[in-house]
């Protein structure tokens, strides 16, 4: 099996659960940045997709918002 690339709109669709994530949670981008210890310029540029989104930045956004990040990767994936 060979493995095929991501699709362009992968990372957006990531971006956009984790912002859905953050307002069901009803947390603030400067609530949520405080909890990371970022300025919430930085999680406005995450969410605009102005910034590239790491792995590891993935993975602490998720549980900082109170998400289990592998389940909602799995919900992004499911929904392509």
């Amino acid at each position: 099996m060979s493995a095929s690339p991501a699709s362009p709109d992968l990372h957006a669709r990531i971006v956009a659960a984790l912002t859905l994530a953050r307002r069901n949670a009803k947390l603030r981008q400067v609530d949520l940045a405080k909890r990371l210890g970022w300025q919430q310029a930085y999680v406005s540029r995450l969410e605009t997709g102005e910034r590239q989104l790491s792995v590891d930045e993935y993975v602490a956004v998720a549980l900082a918002i109170g998400v289990d990040p592998v389940v909602l990767l799995g919900e992004v994936m499911a929904a392509d």
